[in-house]
């Protein structure tokens, strides 16, 4: 079952150790040591739990799947598995390692596997051939360990084979790897296949969902839950959904390397530069279709406690326009003052959804310009280093003045975005401060929701971060951009904005 400890050496779901089982795991500690790479003590359980033996010798587990963040030692942990198959198995063995794609597993199997080997004292013990596409380890005791194709044709069909290694499973699409591989060990009484991986962040899997790891953690969870201690061996870490992701006590819970090899000031840094989405798959263990971490940016009761239903500007209006980078969301905001003097923010087109019929947004060009014809509006603003970029020459052609603030405007104005929501406390208007006023859109509260600082370096600015496709933060963008349009455009003798719609 699920446990969370402070030292994260626990799994958030793992197989138990059958202590009155002998296990080989012991052996290959003292080879992770020979190699120069000790064990961390979440790889010594994995080894011992996974290479449990039964009365007769013969692996317990003929299948292991472990699932861990990003850089905790997965590399680590499979380099004395293949070494100690290769060595101490007391006949010839097979080995095949497999990773995305046929030249990474090459490159991974020569840059990694062979120099760690070579550098180590178990050098003179194999020779290593180069041939392309017959590359192998060839030891003194017959066995053989060679990298291999990520597809069912050259994925080990044809040779016997006692160990399967699929790393980076988030990479398969479907299980051809893996039915490549287990015909070929049918006859091996003694054969065990490994699947490793993390669950992918948004921009590594290029949207595309790898069904076939999300089936072997839904399968491994409930094995786990089931207390077997047969067959499938699964170790996961994760982080608990609902967490904060900016916390530290949320790293601690998942990732079991953190004040081993990694420090919090590391994941700090990356936490603080990566896509949201990105970090929370890639080292909290959260599927982006599944989990978006929310309200980073401003609190939710924050942002509800500024809605009015009846808000609505009193004169003059601006207009913002944004899309996101993946050009399947627009949106159109506008801005403005209330008769009592605080901000009115609202989404007039919550957006298009690209479809094959409709791939550049051919909605949003002549919404705009009817905007513009029927609203008079004071001023039409994008960010020109944004993907709404494209819109400025049609825009200028149809005769419309665009404004196109630059870096350190479009920080500014998220800026006061943010101390209008009254986030950072009393903000800059003293005792009686100007707040943004909303109407619960639900398109900018989403936003809202999955936004988060992306903050300069070099002088502590912000923008919002553009998390990648899970996360449609066009609508924040627009309203920001309007309100930034009517601070330095306002005038007094505009009529009544009616409705926008």
């Amino acid at each position: 079952m699920r446990k969370t400890t402070q030292s994260g050496s626990a799994p958030s779901y793992g197989t138990a150790r059958t202590p009155s089982r002998k296990t080989l795991g012991p052996r290959t500690a003292q080879l992770a040591e020979l190699l120069g790479k000790p064990f961390m003590p979440w790889q010594r359980y994995v080894m011992d739990v996974a290479l449990e033996l039964t009365d007769d010798g013969l692996p317990a587990y003929h299948t292991v799947v472990l699932v861990v963040p990003r850089q905790q030692g997965k590399t680590e942990i499979l380099l004395p598995l293949m070494t100690h198959r290769a060595t101490g198995w007391g006949k010839p063995q097979r080995i095949l390692y497999t990773t995305q794609t046929a030249a990474k597993a090459r490159e991974k199997w020569e840059d990694i596997h062979v120099k760690r080997l070579c550098e180590s004292p178990l050098s003179p013990m194999f020779t290593t051939r180069l041939r392309l596409n017959s590359e192998a380890m060839i030891w003194q005791n017959g066995s053989m360990w060679s990298p291999g194709s990520a597809t069912a044709k050259t994925g080990g069909t044809g040779d016997t084979l006692n160990l399967g290694v699929i790393d980076e499973a988030w990479s398969r699409p479907d299980g051809r790897t893996e039915i490549g591989m287990r015909p070929a060990m049918l006859t091996q009484p003694d054969r065990q296949l490994w699947l490793c991986s993390m669950v992918p962040g948004a921009s590594r899997a290029s949207g595309t969902d790898s069904m076939y790891l999300r089936q072997k953690m839904r399968t491994g969870r409930r094995i786990v839950e089931q207390n077997t201690t047969a067959g499938v061996a699964y170790f996961e870490w994760s982080a608990e959904a609902g967490l904060d992701p900016g916390d530290p006590a949320t790293w601690w819970s998942c990732m079991p390397a953190l004040g081993h090899t990694i420090s919090e000031t590391n994941v700090r840094a990356d936490y603080d530069t990566m896509d949201l989405i990105d970090f929370c798959a890639e080292y909290l263990g959260w599927w982006p279709q599944d989990t978006l971490p929310t309200w980073q940016f401003v609190r939710e009761v924050v942002w509800d406690a500024l809605c009015d239903p009846h808000s609505q500007i009193a004169s003059g209006v601006s207009l913002g326009i944004d899309i996101d980078p993946e050009r399947r969301h627009a949106a159109m905001g506008v801005a403005g003052r209330r008769a009592d003097g605080h901000w009115h923010v609202e989404v007039i087109e919550p957006g298009g959804q690209v479809t094959a019929d409709v791939a550049d947004l051919d909605w949003l060009r002549p919404r705009v310009l009817e905007f513009v014809d029927t609203h008079k509006p004071i001023a039409v603003v994008l960010d020109p280093k944004s993907p709404a970029r494209s819109l400025l020459t049609p825009l200028t052609a149809a005769g419309v003045t665009v404004e196109t603030p630059n870096g350190l405007e479009v920080a500014a104005a998220c800026s006061r975005f943010y101390d209008a929501t009254g986030q950072a406390g009393g903000g800059p208007d003293g005792a009686d401060p100007v707040r943004v006023r909303h109407l619960g859109q639900r398109s900018l509260n989403m936003a809202l929701a999955t936004a988060r600082k992306m903050t300069s370096p070099t002088n502590g600015t912000f923008v919002y971060s553009r998390t990648g496709s899970a996360a449609n933060l066009a609508p924040l963008y627009a309203v920001t951009m309007a309100m930034h349009g009517y601070e330095t455009n306002a005038q007094t003798d505009y009529d009544l904005l009616q409705s926008v719609y």
